[in-house]
């Protein structure tokens, strides 16, 4: 797994460095397991072009799995300088890049437009700016991690730590990543913290076709979704989409549509008061005592003993 971060000229370099050396770390900390290591690579614009100026391993060719923008301590990047990754920023997202900001580093990944409609976070002093000029993004400023599978934000000035866990648990698993927490004497995410489901679907499995209905189904999955619709949306046929989408994801489209209606009834009992009705209701299943049936064989929980466990 390749780890992209953005150097544009207002960085935090700490973070920069410090979520280079944590990420390296983890690499060598696996290494008895047999896990491949994370690859570090940094990257700037320069004369119009975005160029690598940094690679823990120099020698190969430059896949970016993962991109990183990191927060700044001086005002937030211009639009027009921001601008100048976008085209960069949704090509790999295109080819099934995980993108991922810090704090201020979000005005980067604004200015992309793959924002647009979605739930973000960032630190409380920049919302009424997002507000203002971003009014198709929905803020929620009080979480500190927004892990939307394809796009993650975080709010915290220094939270460069916790997405480097993140990204330990995305590169291996969830074991992994709570042990090497432990080891370096770290809470790891919050989000984490549910020993029983976490669900981080796979963007860099190289079908491009099947990417685009990821990032569809990402947007609408609390719809009533058939295989027409989906086939028609990308212009395969049934057979075809059923085949290539179990290839590229490992799971069926409704396991994978339920894996995301899972995750997103675990987010609202976490971090609201809604009924268990209602909540199935937002993510699309119109029967509250069949989704909890589900609910409760995938997390090993019912509704009511997650919420009593987990809530906020």
């Amino acid at each position: 797994m390749e780890i992209g971060i953005v150097v544009y000229p207002a960085a935090h370099l700490p973070s920069v460095w410090g979520l280079t050396d944590l990420l390296k770390y983890a690499s060598n900390f696996v290494v008895a397991r047999q896990f491949p290591d994370l690859r570090i690579s940094h990257w700037k614009e320069q004369d119009g072009q975005i160029i690598k100026i940094f690679d823990t391993h120099p020698d190969a060719d430059n896949t970016v799995n993962l991109v990183v923008i990191p927060p700044s301590f001086e005002p937030p990047i211009s639009k027009q300088d921001a601008q100048a990754y976008s085209a960069w920023l949704n090509r790999l997202y295109d080819n099934g890049a995980i993108l991922c900001a810090i704090c201020s580093g979000i005005f980067t990944l604004l200015e992309t437009g793959l924002l647009d409609g979605r739930t973000v976070t960032a630190h409380w002093m920049h919302s009424e700016a997002i507000q203002q000029n971003y009014p198709t993004v929905t803020l929620d400023n009080r979480k500190l991690i927004v892990d939307d599978n394809e796009i993650i934000t975080l709010a915290g000035l220094l939270s460069w730590m916790d997405l480097g866990l993140k990204i330990v648990e995305k590169a291996y698993d969830g074991a992994t990543m709570r042990e090497f927490a432990k080891y370096l004497l770290v809470d790891p995410p919050s989000r984490e913290q549910s020993y029983y489901h976490a669900f981080s679907p796979k963007f860099d499995h190289g079908d491009v076709t099947i990417v685009k209905v990821q990032h569809w189904l990402q947007g609408n999955y609390q719809k009533k979704i058939t295989l027409e619709v989906l086939a028609q949306h990308i212009a395969l046929e049934k057979r075809t989409l059923l085949r290539r989408f179990k290839k590229a994801t490992g799971m069926t489209v409704i396991e994978y549509c339920q894996n995301l209606r899972i995750q997103k009834a675990q987010e609202l009992l976490e971090t609201t008061s809604l009924s268990f009705e209602a909540i199935s209701w937002q993510v699309g299943y119109q029967d509250s005592s069949s989704f909890n049936k589900i609910f409760t064989k995938v997390i090993g929980l019912t509704s009511k003993e997650y919420r009593k466990r987990f809530k906020s």
